[in-house]
């Protein structure tokens, strides 16, 4: 009776424990590990470029919201004001995105 009832719990732990689970594994990769290390590292740098463009621009409207109490109505405005002589070439293939409500400004890529 005592084998009995072991024999029955291991085979019910069994059962729960065998249960479907659902896989969390990614799935492999496919294709050349270079080349997606080569995109991935793309990536980055487009990244690093755009934060690189944005983040002086975000500063000078910032400061100008400080000064003037406001955000500018335009980018332009900027300039008009003496706090930038020219506003900076966004990266190449890409344009500023500027929401003068909010002082939010980002880059969108260029419509051709």
């Amino acid at each position: 009776m005592k084998y009995i009832l072991v024999l029955i719990t291991i085979v019910g732990v069994f059962c729960v424990s065998c249960g479907k689970k659902q896989s969390q594994e990614k799935p492999p990769a496919t294709g050349n590990p270079v080349e997606q290390y080569g995109d991935v590292m793309s990536k980055t740098l487009n990244k690093a470029k755009s934060i690189d463009a944005v983040l002086p621009m975000k500063q000078l409207i910032d400061s100008f919201y400080a000064q003037e109490g406001r955000y500018p109505s335009s980018l332009q405005e900027l300039v008009e004001k003496n706090y930038v002589k020219e506003i900076p070439a966004p990266p190449k293939g890409y344009r500023y995105s500027y929401d003068s409500g909010s002082g939010k400004i980002g880059l969108v890529p260029e419509t051709n």
